[in-house]
């Protein structure tokens, strides 16, 4: 088809050529130059006119080519992959309120968001990770609104309706049960043990020891971050535990934090398990960091 086009591009611009030259060669007894000019921009207007209808005919068949994948070998640049629709829940799925997953009642999430943020749906935590009622990171709200509500992608935890707040709690638990929050919904994985001490309340600091001490502490291992990470070990969190160490102290002190990232802890839990760790074996556990105070 291309050749055929081709063809009857320079065959009918040798046509007009050809007009152009006869016409001027019988000038005495043709058609006066203006004519001439007048007619051969005539011709060359219909040439390009059905240049335009080919190539509009062209592209209606590359169309057709990609719609039924026939011949698709021949389309310019090939077939564009269509994309994939993302599946966005109805008015009516997002309008009303989500039903609470099997096994749950509304007095434990009431429970859970009252740890969080005293039932707080605008809450950020002074962290900076954690936001909302469900103290959600925010690279974790994304992936899970991937998986169930697209259109919560890129939305702040704790600027999202309370409806749909709870939506994604309601899926995280879902997929993970009560894991996702250790701390304050350890009642609600064994109701006989007693409630943890507040996550945001920090501790007093070990008896002999002084608030001074733990700042230049947590300064040389961390810098102060808690969600520090040191690949080494890895050794993780504002203290610098690497995980069986924590796990063992959470076994014998804190049992809800046993498994816990140190880096996902509350800044008062990862005190908490310090603290705890010092009360056993003192400065030891940090042999650079804490040399200052062993002679104190």
């Amino acid at each position: 088809m291309i050749r055929r086009q081709r063809w009857l591009r320079y065959g009918m611009l040798t046509v007009t050529i050809a007009l152009a030259l006869a016409m001027g060669g019988s000038s005495a007894g043709g058609q006066a130059p203006d004519e001439r000019d007048a007619e051969i921009a005539r011709l060359q207007a219909l040439i390009a006119e059905r240049d335009t209808l080919i190539a509009a005919q062209e592209s209606l068949l590359n169309e057709y080519r990609c719609l039924f994948d026939i011949d698709t070998q021949l389309v310019p640049g090939g077939c564009a992959v269509p994309a994939r629709p993302t599946p966005v829940p109805t008015p009516e799925e997002t309008a009303s309120p989500p039903d609470l997953p099997a096994g749950t009642t509304e007095e434990q999430w009431e429970q859970l968001r009252q740890c969080n943020a005293n039932g707080d749906y605008q809450y950020a935590n002074p962290n900076g990770i954690n936001f909302g009622a469900y103290q959600f990171r925010q690279t974790s709200w994304d992936d899970l609104a991937r998986r169930h509500y697209p259109q919560l992608v890129g939305v702040v935890p704790n600027d999202a309706a309370p409806a749909d707040q709870d939506r994604m709690a309601y899926a995280l638990h879902r997929e993970r049960g009560w894991q996702p929050w250790p701390v304050c919904a350890a009642p609600l994985l064994s109701p006989e043990d007693t409630t943890p001490s507040d996550p945001r309340e920090f501790p007093p600091v070990p008896a002999g020891t002084t608030q001074a001490q733990w700042d230049q502490l947590i300064q040389c291992e961390s810098g102060g971050n808690y969600r520090a990470h040191n690949p080494a070990g890895p050794y993780l969190g504002a203290f610098q535990f690497n995980q069986p160490t924590w796990n063992g102290v959470a076994s014998r002190h804190y049992p809800h934090l046993a498994g816990v990232d140190p880096r996902d802890a509350a800044p008062a839990d990862q005190h908490r398990m310090a603290y705890a760790l010092y009360g056993e074996r003192g400065w030891q556990p940090w042999p650079h960091c804490g040399a200052p105070f062993r002679s104190s």
